[in-house]
């Protein structure tokens, strides 16, 4: 018995304009930040990413979401840069929403982060503070623009979270002093593992109801 086999090919030359995608900032200026978004997003569908399955509180038929700038509610510089590209980065990971502009989103996310605190968490023997606390806390807002509800409104995500990172010494001299540029390397790491943890409690509220 002769099968006539057929090789299935497919050449799919998708060419798209990424506009800039410009939100304000809690200054006035325009942020172009969730550019990144757009394109990954692409690259991520391209490569056949998706599931039919959304769950949590999303509505069954919703495919995708916006997340605009998260606005800067404390006085540390880049926390809302880092928040919203923790953010941005967990929903693209996940891959159940594909995230896109705001204008064409089932879905728009919007956030503010409320609180942030660098707290001492240790001494040394002479009295130099030898770690810090970092903890952050987001208000966020879901909106299904179809229905022009909200199915997420929390003013708490995020606040139990807290990274600690550890203020470097130097004792060349015999005489404790502070390394400012590592204590500073410390606590932006400090920041984006933060942010990381509050994006992913995030995700889980909206994706898996808790």
């Amino acid at each position: 018995m002769e099968m006539d086999e057929r090789r299935m090919t497919r050449d799919e030359k998708v060419f798209k304009k990424a506009s800039v995608v410009r939100v304000s900032r809690a200054n006035g200026r325009p942020s172009s930040l969730v550019v990144v978004l757009i394109a990954l997003s692409m690259l991520l569908s391209s490569c056949g990413y998706g599931f039919t399955h959304v769950g949590g509180i999303v509505p069954e038929d919703t495919k995708t979401i916006a997340i605009p700038t998260f606005i800067n509610g404390t006085t540390e510089p880049y926390v809302d840069v880092e928040v919203t590209k923790a953010v941005v980065n967990e929903f693209l990971t996940d891959g159940r929403l594909k995230v896109v502009s705001a204008e064409t989103a089932d879905l728009v996310l919007t956030g503010k982060v409320t609180k942030f605190e660098v707290i001492p968490a240790a001494y040394t023997t002479d009295n130099y503070v030898s770690s810090y606390q970092v903890i952050m806390g987001i208000s966020v807002s879901v909106e299904d623009m179809r229905t022009h509800k909200y199915i997420l409104q929390d003013s708490s995500v995020g606040s139990i979270f807290n990274a600690g990172y550890p203020v470097t010494l130097s004792t060349s001299t015999g005489v404790s002093t502070v390394d400012i540029t590592a204590t500073k390397i410390a606590k932006e790491s400090a920041l984006k593992s933060t942010s990381r943890d509050v994006a992913s409690s995030l995700r889980s509220r909206l994706l898996e109801g808790f």
